[in-house]
């Protein structure tokens, strides 16, 4: 066999891994929705829960990003869960004389973030500000609500030695390190900013010497969607995958809202099922047996041109405009989470 033989088997290898990687965080996520419902009122338990969501959401993405440092997938994000895995991390590391607090606005709202980067940003200035406190001190990681510009400020504050005004100048400047070893300078700030630059948004520092350190970084917030359960007509869901425990775990969500959801675990399946009842939407995942996705919103679409379609992979590829000509009303890489895919169905059911 040649190399360029084993070149593209090992390639498919790895798409299918990470497909199937991505079935299975799609089904953890949605199991830990679940779990979050059922144990509101505890939050000792939702605290673990949100720690499993908050690593799964992690991992997926340094997972795709091994895979294709390329495609960078960016997610509804709740800052409140990223901040639990941080205080995981960080904790157990920190010094007594340290005091490290998370202030978040209540209601605060969420991102459209790559979760691993954006997490990498947040670990990286925490590390920075605990290395700049000489014996004791404070640092102070807050997040609040912009209502007027539509935005979330986060504030990362010390009271470490500060920085020399001629230093802060080039804080950000590529190849600038404010540490005597730059094997442990970690993302670096330049990295830092880019990484904010592009998710939209702008970081800032403000610094006395002797006094400490502020870095505020400013993100567009996600605009609030409000999720209702559905009144009076009951919606008929056409639910696709190959995959037995994302089928029952998403069935068991959406009835939970009031949907009537009927299931498939094939596109052939789908397709007999559309046929013989009407639903107001379509959930089709690409790959499956006897039938893929692609095949089955083909024939779907010669019998109903409206109906809305909307189509889950969890292959890493682009996928702008990639469908376009399927008629696909909406694109969603795996791992989905449940709110997320819940408020596409009520944005797409009229």
């Amino acid at each position: 066999m040649s190399n360029t033989q084993l070149n593209l088997n090992s390639t498919s290898q790895m798409k299918l891994a990470i497909h199937d990687l991505n079935n299975i965080f799609t089904s953890t996520i949605a199991s830990s929705e679940i779990l979050e419902k059922l144990c509101k009122s505890n939050t000792k338990i939702s605290k673990y829960v949100q720690t499993i969501k908050a690593n799964s959401l992690r991992a997926i993405d340094i997972i795709n990003e091994l895979a294709d440092n390329n495609i960078k997938i960016k997610k509804h994000i709740v800052i409140a869960d990223m901040v639990t895995n941080l205080k995981l991390t960080i904790k157990p590391t920190l010094s007594r004389n340290i005091k490290l607090q998370f202030k978040l606005d209540k209601n605060l709202n969420k991102v459209e973030a790559n979760y691993s980067d954006l997490y990498r940003v947040f670990l990286n200035l925490i590390i920075n500000a605990i290395e700049s406190i000489s014996s004791s001190g404070s640092i102070v990681f807050s997040a609040k609500n912009d209502k007027n510009n539509g935005q979330i400020i986060i504030s990362i504050k010390d009271t470490g030695k500060g920085i020399f005004k001629q230093k802060l100048k080039k804080i950000f400047d590529e190849g600038f390190s404010l540490k005597k070893h730059k094997s442990n300078s970690g993302l670096g700030l330049a990295i830092v900013k880019n990484i904010i630059e592009d998710h939209s948004g702008n970081i800032e520092v403000k610094s006395d010497l002797n006094i400490g350190t502020e870095f505020i970084i400013t993100l567009p917030a996600v605009k609030d969607f409000e999720i209702k359960k559905v009144q009076n007509k009951i919606h008929k869901i056409l639910l696709a995958d190959d995959d037995k425990i994302i089928l029952e775990l998403f069935s068991e969500l959406l009835s939970s809202y009031n949907y009537q959801v009927t299931t498939a675990n094939n596109g052939k399946k789908a397709l007999e099922k559309f046929k013989k009842d009407e639903f107001d939407i379509v959930i089709v995942d690409k790959m499956m047996p006897l039938m893929d996705g692609i095949e089955c919103i083909k024939n779907i679409r010669i019998i109903n041109s409206n109906i809305p379609i909307i189509l889950t992979t969890g292959f890493q590829e682009s996928i702008d405009n990639k469908y376009f000509d399927l008629n696909v009303t909406k694109t969603v890489k795996k791992p989905w989470n449940f709110e997320d895919m819940l408020k596409i169905i009520q944005e797409l059911i009229v």
